[in-house]
Formats: structure tokens, sequence, C-alpha cells
């Protein structure tokens, strides 16, 4: 189907069909361009939400399905301070970037379906690689300034050393939304399947990492106050423009370097995953898996392994 059509460009005869054998949606499609205009984001997140429930219900009164399994974000939440639980959606935030915004009209979308589908919502925060092998098959979100490092594509860094990001690694991510889909313990909920609180690693750390781990030269940090004074002031013209470029595109993420003070209190869903055999690792024990991988790939270029090997399926639930 495509999402940005009506009944995802479904006709009758393929509907009828589905309905006799789709027992539950996952909907996980969306468009994860932090950087897109609004309009755009909401076509593919709202609009594609909108079509994927639509066909959901019809599914639900024709047929045989029985559940509507959302994947949403964490950063619904939006760049308000706060501390934030599984039920808090609405609480007068602004948002970082139209991904955020996109993102937490089509979750306040699926919640006006509850009366006529049996739903799940699922909210990641920062995804990263495999714990157990460092994989990724992108490097987007917390990759990317750092491979600005690594290529030395900027002469400094501008970030709040201070801030904590909240990073999680694809794996638990992918087992947890797995082991939450196949129990109706899970119907009517909402999950988070963050670090959670005190769980977060600080950018200075993850810098340190970085260094260390994933062949990153050093770099000087500048807080951002000062980054703005440099690039109002005459400095400026020492940078090119493909730096100043390379800024720009940073800007739907300078929310998380600089620090918005957002934390998820994930207790419940943790103590249901834990019940499944679905235990969170934390950026520790997983980190130079992570972090070599970006050094042993030359950042994706060329994989240590065949990309098949990657995908070997590895639950850690009986």
């Amino acid at each position: 189907g495509d999402l940005t059509e009506a009944r995802m460009g479904l006709n009758s005869e393929q509907l009828s069909d589905l309905a006799t054998k789709v027992h539950q949606i996952v909907h996980i499609g969306a468009s994860t361009d932090f950087g897109a205009p609004l309009a755009e984001s909401r076509l593919h997140n709202v609009e594609g939400t909108r079509h994927a429930l639509d066909v959901a219900v019809n599914l639900r009164e024709q047929g045989v399905l029985q559940r509507f399994d959302y994947v949403s974000t964490a950063y619904v939440a939006g760049k308000k301070p706060g501390i934030v639980g599984e039920n808090d959606l609405e609480r007068g935030q602004e948002f970082s970037n139209s991904y955020e915004q996109s993102k937490f009209e089509a979750e306040c979308l699926v919640r006006s379906y509850h009366d006529r589908l049996s739903i799940a919502v699922y909210r990641p925060s920062i995804v990263v690689g495999d714990s157990q092998s460092g994989y990724t098959p992108h490097f987007k979100v917390l990759y990317w300034p750092l491979q600005l490092l690594a290529k030395n594509l900027i002469p400094f860094f501008p970030c709040n050393t201070r801030a904590r990001l909240d990073v999680v690694p694809v794996d638990y991510v992918a087992q947890g939304i797995l082991a939450l889909m196949q129990t109706p313990r899970s119907l009517g909920e909402t999950f988070l399947l963050t670090a959670g609180l005190g769980h977060e690693v600080q950018i200075k750390q993850l810098l340190q990492d970085a260094y260390r781990m994933a062949g990153i030269q050093k770099r000087p940090i500048l807080p951002f106050w000062l980054f703005a004074l440099v690039r109002r002031s005459p400095l400026a013209k020492r940078f090119d423009d493909y730096f100043w470029q390379a800024v720009d595109m940073a800007l739907p993420y300078y929310s998380y370097l600089k620090g918005n003070r957002v934390y998820f209190e994930d207790q419940r869903s943790r103590a249901l995953l834990q019940e499944l055999g679905v235990n969170q690792p934390r950026w520790p024990e997983y980190k130079q898996r992570v972090l070599g991988f970006c050094l042993e790939s030359r950042w994706g270029r060329k994989l240590p392994k065949p990309e098949h090997t990657y995908y070997a399926i590895k639950p850690q639930w009986a």
C-alpha cells in the first residue's frame, strides 16, 4: 500500500481479501527527516497514519483484525522541560523539529480511534545500533554530528556538554515491541522504550567515549552562546560555505545538543518488559560495540561482515 493515499491505495477487492487474513497491523511507517517541511512530515506521519487507521477500522468491521500497534516516539514530549511518563501527551509543549510535531499530532489522532480499535502505542527515544554487534544501516541522529567530527569537517563542536541524551539500542526497541505486541496486557496502553530517568548519557561522556572508541580526534567545544556570537562576528568569514551549510543542516538537532531537560519515567514499561524477558542494556555495556562499529565499518562504507549476517534473529526471551 501507499501511506499517502486514501485506504493506502488498496481497492475493495484487496481490502476484502485482507479482511479474512490480517489479525494485526503494526504501523511503523514514517518520515524521519528532522529537517523536512512540516507539511511534508504531516503528509507521511499524520495523514499516513490516518489512512492506516481507516484501513484498520475497515478490516476490524469486515474481518478478523484484533489489534493495531503504533510506533510513535518519546519526543512527542517536545522540548518543554520536565519528567514525562507513559500517559503524558498534551503538556503545552513546543517542538524541536517537524518530525516531533508531526508524530505528536499522529499520536493524538491514534488516541481518537481507541473506541474503534484495540491499540497499543510504543515510544522509542534516540535509537542507536545493535547492542551485540553495533550494526546500524544508517548514521543519522546521534551519529550525524559524530560523523562530521570523524571526517574533520568541523573545526569545533557547539554543544552543552552537561546535556543528557536518552539513548537505546535498536535490538532492545525491536525486541520490546515484538514482546509487547504479542500480549493482550499491552492493549490500551502506551509504552516508553527509553533509557529512562537517571540512565541517560551525558554529552561530555559520549564525546569522551567517541574519542576513545570511534577514532575521533578531539575538537574544541563551544557553548551555544559563544557559537552564536562567532556566527554574527567577522570571524564567521574564516569558515567556508560548506561548514555553514553543515551547521544549518544540524539545526533540527540543536535542542538535543543544547539539552532540553526532558526526561522519561519508564518504570511501568520496563517492569512489564522484564516480565516478558526483555531486559534493557545500559550505555556502558554496549557503547564499545556501537562506537567501534563506526570505526570498523568506516562509517558504513565497508562492512566488516556481509550485511545479512547482522540481521540474524537473536530473541532474548523464552
